[in-house]
Order: structure tokens, then sequence, then C-alpha cells
């Protein structure tokens, strides 16, 4: 990692500012049914920001533990490890505990410790809206649809409408009942440095209770002339301290392309 960080004037910027991207795969269902999807992705994506919002809505407070992982394939071969403890309130606080630590000390404190900052600024609002996946800031195409015995599944292109750093380019997962991402895969629609060639990103959701909750982050980061740094975040230990009831689809108002 050393290379990434010192030499050549390589910092870890460059690697934290595409790894926020990410902070920010399905089960195998057996036989499934490819049929015309009923919905448009405007119509999918409608319903995916009425079910967040009633979600976040009802979310108050959980605590989690994740682990850090990176391996840089560099000039200079660097690994660390990290688990952290994370307690989140509603609607903007969250906090990180190290309950472990080990590998290169500039790996942790350059980018994984930057990285929970990173998400820290993330909370608020104004960097909320810049992120979301939200019809404001994607475009959206359905170019799958799978349907079994109590499952559907969407599976959107998301193309961003502006090139600025919270956004990405790539495919999207919704479960059909709940209305909830599921996963994604992609780049950053903004490449931030001359040094990064391409970084690749796999982000899954697990349901807990009402909720879906990060699950795990994977990325590859190709980095010229040095190597590779591969990135992953594991995300259990979910415990809902406090919550109110999720409102279902129905009770909730409609989009208005649709009254």
């Amino acid at each position: 990692m050393t290379v990434l960080i010192h030499r050549k004037k390589i910092n870890a910027r460059s690697l934290v500012s595409i790894l926020t991207v990410l902070m920010a795969g399905l089960p195998v269902l057996g036989q499934q049914a490819k049929v015309s999807a009923p919905l448009s992705a405007d119509q999918v994506m409608q319903r995916v920001a009425a079910m967040n919002e009633a979600r976040a809505k009802a979310l108050e407070s959980y605590s989690s533990v994740r682990s850090y992982r990176l391996e840089c394939h560099c000039l200079s071969h660097k690994k660390a490890d990290m688990v952290v403890r994370t307690d989140y309130h509603a609607p903007d606080k969250k906090s990180f505990t190290i309950v472990s630590e080990d590998g290169s000390g500039t790996v942790r404190s350059k980018v994984f410790k930057k990285l929970m900052e990173a998400e820290q600024e993330s909370m608020r609002e104004d960097n909320q809206q810049r992120s979301a996946i939200t019809l404001e800031n994607y475009t959206f195409n359905v170019v799958e649809y799978q349907s079994t015995q109590g499952s559907e599944s969407y599976v959107l292109e998301a193309e961003p409408k502006a090139e600025n750093k919270f956004l990405f380019r790539g495919k999207v997962w919704v479960d059909g009942r709940d209305f909830a991402i599921t996963r994604i895969e992609g780049q950053p629609a903004v490449n931030p440095s001359w040094w990064t060639l391409r970084t690749d990103f796999k982000r899954s959701y697990q349901k807990v209770g009402e909720f879906w909750l990060p699950e795990l982050n994977e990325s590859e980061t190709k980095v010229r002339m040095f190597g590779t740094a591969d990135l992953c975040i594991e995300y259990g230990k979910y415990e809902i301290i406090r919550a109110g009831a999720v409102d279902s689809l129905s009770s909730l108002q409609k989009p208005s392309s649709e009254e």
C-alpha cells in the first residue's frame, strides 16, 4: 500500500474518494420465469423512493459490527484488517468504535479511518441528496425482470445525470415486493485521479426485520503502473435498538404519474 500512500506523490485520497461512493448477490431462486416487467423503470424507482423514505422514518437506531479488509497487490505488498462497531441514531448520526485492528498502520489510518470519516460526512442532508439513487440523479432502464412464486426482482441499468464523485454508473437490483435495492454493481461516475485506471464495485444488502441494510461491499481498484487494491467490507451482527412500524406501499401517497 506504500506506493498508494507515499511514492510518486500518490496518497490515499484518490482511493478513499472512489471507495466513498461505495459506502453508500441475490440468491438463486430456482426456476425463474422471464416475463414482461409490469412496471416501468421510473415506476419502480418511484416506489423505491417512497419505501426508502418510509423505512428511514421508522428506523430510529441500530448497532452493527463490520470488518474492513484491504490488500494491495502493488510494488510494495500491503494488507490490513479492522473490526468496527457502528452505532446509528436517526436522522444523521453515526459513530464508530474500533474493536480490533491489524496489519499496515498506513492502510488503517489513511484508508479505513478516512472511509469512516467520509461516511460520517455523507450523512449530511445535502450529501445524501447528491448521492441518492433516485430519478433526480439517474436515468434508469429495465434490463431484466424475474418472477417466481412469492418473489419478484427487477434489474435496472443506472446512468448518472451528472458527472460527479457521489454517483456511479452500472446496474441496480430491486426486490419487487419490498421495493428495496438489494444489490448494486458498477463503477464511479468520475475517475478521481489520473493514477486510477478503473474501479469496479459490488454492493449487496440484507433484510433485517423490516429494514434493508448493508451486507457486503467489494471493490477492485487498478492503479496506473503500480497494481491493484482490493477492499472488502462485511457487515453483520445487526441489532435494531429502536424502530417503528414501516408503512406499506399501499398506505403511502402514490407517485404523481399514477394519480
